[in-house]
C-alpha cells in the first residue's frame, strides 16, 4: 500500500516495478513537503497530487490481487482480514511512535497539547478512528496526519472486496462516475482539492479515495485488455513525469491534474520496460514503502525536537545536507520496522 503488500501484483510478469517504485516516491515526496515547509514553505505547489498518485496505485494493484484465481476462491472476511493482518501492526508501532513522539508537548501542555487528548487521539488512531480537534492545523489522525491515508485506503479495498469487482467493471464505473461527482462537487464548494487529512473536510476524503482507488482498478481491468498495445516510455521518463506534476503554479491545474494526468502516470508506469536498476529499486520499495511513509512524520517530530534541545541552526536543519540525514534516518528506521513486523508475521505462522 502504501499499504503492506500481501501478494499485490506478485506474478513475476504483473509485478509492476515502476508502480512500486512510485509508491515509494509518494511516501518521500509527502515527507519532504511536510520537513520543507517549516524552512522554505511549501516545496511542492501541487503535492496534494501525491496522494490522488497513492490511491490510484493502490487501485490498480489491489484489482490485479482480487484478480488471481486463489483470491477469488477465498470468501470476503479472509480478504480483508489478510489485508489488516499484514498492514496494522506497521500502522500500530508507527503510531506508539508517533505518540511518543508528541509526549514533550503533551507533557508541557504546548501546542494545544493536553494529557487529554493526546491519549483520545492514540486511542482513536488504534482503532482507525478520526480524531476531530484544532491540533496539527485540524489533522484527524493528529499523531500521524499522512496516516488518514492509509486507513481510508483500507475501507476503499474493503469495498472492491465486497463488490466483487474482479469481473464486473461496470460497477466500478458507476462508483468512478459517483465518486467523481461528489468529490468535484464538492471541492468547488470548499475552493480545496485537498479534503480527507483535516476536521474541515474530512468527510471529502472518503468520495476521493474512491474516485481514485475505483478509478485505479477500473484502469487495470482496461491495461488488461489494452495494455500491451501501449508504447513503451523509458522509466526515467515516468520519473520526470511525476515530478513534473508536483511544480506548475498553475491556478485552478490540480483538477485536471488529477482527472488526466494521475490515470496517465498509472497506465505509462504500468507499462514501461524494467531494466535491471528498476527491478532493484522497486523490490526494495516493495518492502518498505509502507513503514518508510507511517514513519515519516513522527521521525520529522523527533528531529524537530532534537534541533531544538542541541539547538541546530535553521539554515542546518533547512538545507540539502539537513535533509539528507533526515531521509537517510528514515530510510534506516522504515527498514527496521519492516523487518520486525516480517519476523511478527513470521512468528505467527509458525
Amino acid at each position: 500500500m502504501i499499504a503492506a503488500d500481501i501478494s499485490l501484483a506478485s506474478e513475476k510478469d504483473r509485478s509492476y516495478p515502476m508502480l512500486q517504485l512510485l509508491r515509494m516516491l509518494v511516501a518521500l515526496s509527502i515527507f519532504t513537503g511536510h520537513w520543507g515547509e517549516a524552512y522554505v514553505g511549501r516545496l511542492w505547489p501541487q503535492g496534494q497530487i501525491a496522494i490522488d498518485i497513492f490511491f490510484m496505485i493502490e487501485g490498480f494493484l489491489a484489482m490485479g490481487f482480487l484478480s488471481q484465481p486463489t483470491v477469488i476462491s477465498m470468501n470476503r472476511w479472509q480478504i480483508i482480514r489478510s489485508r489488516l493482518v499484514h498492514i496494522y501492526p506497521v500502522y500500530a508501532i508507527a503510531l506508539v511512535v508517533s505518540f511518543c513522539s508528541f509526549a514533550p508537548q503533551a507533557l508541557a501542555n504546548a501546542g494545544g497539547w493536553t494529557i487529554t487528548n493526546w491519549v483520545g487521539a492514540f486511542i482513536s488512531g488504534l482503532v482507525l478512528m478520526p480524531f476531530f480537534s484544532t491540533l496539527v492545523y485540524g489533522s484527524v489522525f493528529p499523531l500521524n496526519p499522512p496516516s488518514w491515508a492509509i486507513v481510508l485506503e483500507l475501507f476503499g479495498f474493503a469495498l472492491l472486496v465486497c463488490l466483487r469487482v474482479h469481473d464486473a467493471p461496470r460497477r466500478l464505473f458507476v462508483l468512478w462516475i459517483g465518486a467523481a461527482f461528489i468529490y468535484f462537487t464538492l471541492s468547488m464548494m470548499w475552493r480545496d482539492l485537498n479534503a480527507g487529512w483535516a476536521s474541515v473536510h474530512y468527510w471529502g476524503g472518503w468520495p476521493r479515495m474512491i474516485l481514485s482507488f475505483a478509478g485505479g482498478a477500473w484502469l487495470r481491468h482496461l491495461h488488461a485488455e489494452y495494455g500491451a498495445r501501449t508504447p513503451k516510455i523509458h522509466p526515467v521518463t515516468v520519473l520526470a513525469l511525476f515530478v513534473g506534476m508536483h511544480l506548475p503554479k498553475i491556478h485552478l491545474i490540480g483538477a485536471p491534474l488529477l482527472g488526466i494526468g494521475v490515470p496517465l502516470l498509472v497506465w505509462l508506469g504500468a507499462s514501461c520496460p524494467c531494466p535491471a536498476w528498476l527491478e532493484t529499486v522497486a523490490a526494495f520499495a516493495k518492502r518498505n514503502t509502507l513503514s518508510i511513509y507511517l514513519l515519516g512524520y513522527p521521525i520529522m517530530m523527533i528531529w524537530r525536537y532534537a534541533n531544538t534541545i542541541f539547538m541546530v541552526p535553521l539554515s542546518f536543519a533547512g538545507s540539502l545536507a539537513g535533509l539528507a540525514l533526515v531521509l537517510g534516518s528514515l530510510l534506516v528506521a522504515g527498514m527496521i520496522l519492516t523487518y520486525i513486523t516480517e519476523n511478527m508475521t513470521l512468528e505467527r505462522e509458525v
